[in-house]
């Protein structure tokens, strides 16, 4: 696990606002390298806004994100992009290219040389089990392999953050676990925030919890101190009495 003094992404007094509601107020968090980090919470708490807020897409109406000490929204769009890899929650398929070429668009923010980029395109693409569709239009794959190739892309980008909204979307439970390793394996070396409704999985991989409550209550820290029967009642209740 890494742990660097002054590597983080954080957000100070953060305000968001979705569809004319406050749905994230006064927000103090921080993220860092070598944590695994679920953010849970009800329908409609403000999950995706803030997982977008993070990768500097999202209008914030009041206070900060910092990316290792630098204002998100200072960073020029190449720079972000090796700072900041966010997966949506769905993305649609538009362009007329092969798996692997999809792919190798992660390598774009690096200077990099073509065999560099190669070889991590081809781990990539090994790595979520896409080796017999790698010359397939990516107009033409399941919902599932899509979701690989966008998974790929992001891994392939190299980034020190890596932003993941519902990255379960579409997959099966086999492709599910070697997606949740590789995962694991790297928020070892980087940081890892993921939007997640399935509570096993966060339990299994997630080294810490970000919990959306009601009535602007956020905690956060280890999963063994978050994901106590007592914060968990109160999420669920949370969630029926907006269900």
């Amino acid at each position: 696990m890494v742990e660097q003094e002054g590597l983080m992404l954080c957000t100070e007094q953060l305000v968001l606002r979705q569809d004319d509601q406050t749905v994230i107020n006064q927000l103090n968090c921080a993220f860092g390298p070598g944590e695994f980090w679920a953010i849970i919470g009800r329908n409609g708490a403000g999950k995706t806004t803030l997982l977008h807020a993070l990768a500097g897409v999202q209008t914030i109406q009041s206070g900060t994100v910092a990316v290792d000490g630098q204002p998100l929204n200072q960073l020029d769009p190449l720079s972000r992009a090796r700072k900041i890899s966010l997966l949506l929650q769905e993305q649609e398929a538009s362009l007329t290219v092969s798996v692997t070429e999809a792919v190798a668009m992660g390598r774009y923010p690096w200077p990099s040389t073509r065999q560099q980029d190669q070889q991590l395109t081809d781990e990539m693409i090994h790595r979520c089990g896409l080796e017999t569709v790698r010359d397939k239009s990516i107009l033409k794959l399941s919902g599932g392999e899509r979701r690989k190739v966008e998974i790929a892309t992001c891994l392939a980008q190299q980034s020190d953050y890596l932003l993941l909204d519902e990255p379960l979307n579409h997959l099966d439970l086999v492709h599910r676990r070697n997606i949740m390793q590789l995962f694991t394996e790297y928020s070892q070396d980087h940081a890892v925030i993921m939007v997640c409704h399935d509570i096993e999985v966060v339990k299994t991989h997630c080294s810490h919890v970000l919990m959306i409550l009601e009535n602007d209550c956020y905690l956060s820290g280890s999963s063994a101190t978050m994901l106590t029967e007592h914060n968990l009642q109160k999420l669920f209740n949370d969630s029926n009495q907006h269900d």
